[in-house]
């Protein structure tokens, strides 16, 4: 095992995955060590529940909001391709936070009644619009940083967003309990993470910043316009189904549960995440070089899925025997619940910590309309597995076990087909 952790070490790929994880140690950490005291100073329903249904709610509209140009970014074949296209899709971000105003001003409140919304997250809707933007804007800088291969930038931009989000949280939560003070953390996290981000990239990128001609725009829009067709709705459905438990337990008055569902997702999630990214970004890189000049990015696609299953097995394992008793130690007892919607959840997590990173194949082999059709699939698969679900049990952790378990199946063909991409061009014909 030693030889082998050696051997990975030498590669630069495997260095960059490092330098990547090791500027994120801290914000990969932060998250939970903070939490316990999180759970002891917000109640579930109170400030858990709508904070969830604030992150959900945002998501789901950045799926389609932010531009789907951003991950062309990256694959542009010059770098003033990439310049273009990192322009253009900051253009559509600004668009789309106008759009996003005034349809929040004009129905979000009956929206957010339809489903029980608690008021603690409708009174914050007007933070949803600027949140939606600074996403978006910070991933524009984020794929123009992993571009020019900048993995120490982006190591410390998360590490101030995580370093940030904490510290606001725990003094809201000290000494502003009127306020939500899980939402302010995060919004005021994402903005910081932003504004260190684009300082850093305009010091040494200032082309970036000078705008195209609008002929030379158009010209690229039309060339990566596959993203945009294609990638958007795919992204869209893909978000809404894995948020959609938030706004179904919610329609059913299942309000502390989305409270118990929110935090175990987040615990999960929130560190794998981190470490999974950190792989993945390096990856996604890598492949697209590989793919490039060798027609194929099977070794790199091999090896990542080695250092995958090394990294989240055991945390997996640990999760889905110990969940209950984990967060009932760590978070009070009030939060067993929770440890049990995590042991369901992990089902589904495993697995998509594995193969989310691998199925960028898809996008390097340009498999856009393919994934668009697996995504209306899920859609449909994931709607039915809640009506199941609730049919059967009766009961949210019921609703979320099928649900788990039919995203498990959802990310076994994501990796099959992946896996068949990487092998390269031949192997599609």
């Amino acid at each position: 095992m030693i030889h082998f952790i050696k051997k990975k070490l030498q590669t630069e790929f495997t260095k960059n995955i490092i330098t990547v994880l090791g500027g994120s140690t801290f914000s990969t950490l932060l998250p939970i060590l903070i939490s316990p005291v999180l759970t002891r100073l917000f109640s579930v329903t109170e400030i858990f529940a709508p904070f969830t249904f604030f992150i959900s709610t945002c998501y789901i509209i950045a799926s389609i909001a932010n531009s789907h140009y951003t991950n062309a970014i990256l694959v542009a074949d010059t770098d003033e391709e990439a310049i273009g296209v990192f322009q253009i899709s900051t253009l559509l971000n600004g668009i789309a936070f106008l759009v996003i105003t005034v349809l929040l001003f004009c129905i979000g409140k009956p929206m957010m009644h339809y489903f029980n919304a608690p008021n603690s997250f409708i009174h914050f809707l007007f933070l949803v619009p600027f949140t939606i933007a600074t996403m978006g804007l910070y991933a524009n800088f984020l794929q123009w940083n992993f571009r020019q291969q900048q993995f120490k930038r982006v190591a410390l931009s998360r590490m101030l967003q995580a370093t940030i989000t904490g510290i606001v949280q725990i003094l809201m939560g000290l000494f502003v309990h009127q306020i939500n003070g899980l939402i302010i953390g995060f919004v005021v996290g994402q903005l910081a993470s932003l504004i260190a981000l684009s300082m850093f990239t305009y010091f040494d990128n200032k082309n970036l910043f000078k705008l195209n001609s609008n002929n030379n725009l158009k010209k690229y829009a039309k060339k990566y316009n596959h993203f945009f067709k294609f990638q958007t709705i795919a992204d869209f459905i893909n978000v809404l189904t894995q948020q959609m438990p938030t706004f179904l337990l919610g329609k059913f008055n299942f309000i502390q549960e989305v409270g118990w569902f929110g935090f175990a997702n987040r615990i999960i999630i929130a560190p794998s995440s981190i470490i999974t990214g950190a792989i993945g970004d390096v990856f996604r890189q890598k492949a697209a070089a590989d793919y490039i000049q060798k027609n194929n990015a099977i070794a790199i696609f091999k090896k990542t899925l080695k250092i995958l299953l090394a990294t989240m097995l055991l945390p997996s394992i640990i999760v889905l025997f110990g969940g209950p008793q984990i967060f009932s130690w760590l978070f009070g007892t009030e939060w067993r619940v929770a440890g049990q919607y995590a042991q369901v959840l992990i089902i589904m997590l495993f697995p998509k910590f594995i193969v989310s990173p691998l199925s960028y194949m898809f996008i390097i082999a340009g498999k856009q309309k393919e994934d668009f059709f697996l995504h209306l699939y899920i859609f449909f698969s994931t709607m039915a597995s809640f009506y199941i679900g609730y049919q059967i049990f009766h009961s949210a952790i019921g609703m979320l076990s099928c649900f788990s378990a039919n995203y498990a199946c959802i990310y076994l063909i994501y990796f099959i087909r992946s896996f068949t991409f990487a092998k390269g061009k031949n192997s599609l014909q």
